[in-house]
């Protein structure tokens, strides 16, 4: 418990000097002046280029389950998932996909918490390649360094898994609960299953056309939708921060610590800070009410809603 507000606190801690950070050196006049010019049309446009990118983050859920999933509902499971971690915090969108997945396929909870799993890490290696060319891009490259290292890790621990774990999953006896075991049995055998042979051929083949697709929707945004002139180099630092508030746990949807990164990395480039902050906000708004609205029409209509917001002991039987 005390673990737990600690990490709370410290996750407060980061939001006020974010937010600090933000709001200060601000020409609030030019920053609503900014949005006051954006045209419905190019809005609309910028929203539409959007869609490719549910629809591979759909196919890449329906690759790494050979065709288990359908594409259509690794959609409408990843827009559930993307809701509740706009409004959750610690990434519980991700166990409410799997619950989901349990109901709607013939996967399991754990199976598919095994294939999130392994989603979770393709984002990760998008992220660490992204940090590493900001870097480069700006002249410090040492700060990639680490994450670069993690992925490697990461890399080698999931090629030592795919010839270590069973068949049927690893079985760890000292777990006293046997829902627990079986939960961890099953997603690791999911794991297992996903790494033989070229499973993860196509999933890595999407999880790139997917960096395409966003960094094409992220680039309209400053530069079709609001006119700015940004330099490649920019533009993936406001790639890599969205992809860091989406990928690390804490705070719902990466809140404050996203805008804070990406105001940072623009500034650094030399734009001016009401400019940095307003795209920034301007992204937040695109990647925060059309899916949460979408995800949570999801959530609606899924039936026994509340179910997929309490996992459960029970859920990891399966």
């Amino acid at each position: 418990m005390k673990i737990r507000i600690l990490f709370i606190l410290v996750q407060l801690a980061i939001l006020a000097a974010c937010l600090y950070y933000l709001c200060t050196d601000v020409d609030w006049p030019v920053l609503a002046d900014t949005f006051s010019h954006y045209s419905p049309l190019r809005a609309l446009g910028v929203l539409a280029s959007t869609l490719p990118i549910y629809a591979f983050m759909g196919l890449r859920l329906s690759q790494l389950s050979e065709g288990r999933l359908t594409v259509a509902l690794g959609v409408l499971g990843t827009l559930l998932a993307l809701a509740l971690n706009n409004v959750l915090p610690t990434k519980l969108g991700e166990f409410a996909k799997a619950a989901y997945f349990k109901r709607k396929s013939p996967l399991g909870f754990s199976r598919s918490m095994g294939i999130i799993f392994l989603e979770r890490f393709l984002d990760v290696n998008i992220l660490a390649l992204t940090g590493l060319a900001v870097a480069l891009a700006f002249g410090l490259g040492g700060y990639a360094l680490p994450l670069i290292l993690a992925v490697v890790a990461g890399w080698a621990v999931l090629a030592v898994a795919a010839r270590r774990i069973p068949p049927e999953g690893l079985h760890l006896a000292r777990i006293p609960s046997e829902p627990v075991r079986r939960f961890v049995r099953l997603g690791t055998a999911a794991v297992r299953q996903a790494l033989q042979g070229r499973v993860l051929v196509k999933p890595l083949c999407s999880t790139l056309v997917l960096w395409v697709c966003n960094f094409f929707y992220l680039g309209l945004i400053p530069i079709w939708l609001m006119g700015m002139d940004l330099s490649a180099a920019q533009l993936l630092g406001v790639y890599g921060a969205v992809y860091l508030g989406l990928t690390v746990p804490g705070l719902p949807g990466g809140i404050g610590m996203t805008e804070g990164a990406m105001v940072a990395v623009l500034a650094l480039g030399g734009l001016p800070k009401t400019e940095a902050l307003a795209i920034a906000l301007t992204v937040r708004a695109y990647n925060f009410i059309p899916p949460t609205l979408l995800g949570l029409a999801v959530l609606a209509t899924a039936g026994h809603s509340r179910e997929l917001l309490h996992v459960r002991e029970k859920d990891a039987e399966s």
